[in-house]
């Protein structure tokens, strides 16, 4: 996998990460949760 490719994975996976643990402490923002649910689809996380 290129540098490029994996890179963006890792952003994803990061963004996901941190979005998941605000929605956990309830300090989410609307746009937020709605990154989050496309996020979760395309990762394919529940």
């Amino acid at each position: 996998m290129s540098k490029a490719i994996s890179d963006s994975l890792n952003f994803l996976l990061k963004e996901y990460k941190r979005l998941k643990k605000k929605k956990e402490m309830n300090k989410i923002s609307k746009s937020e949760n709605e990154a989050l649910k496309k996020l979760s689809f395309f990762l394919g996380k529940k």
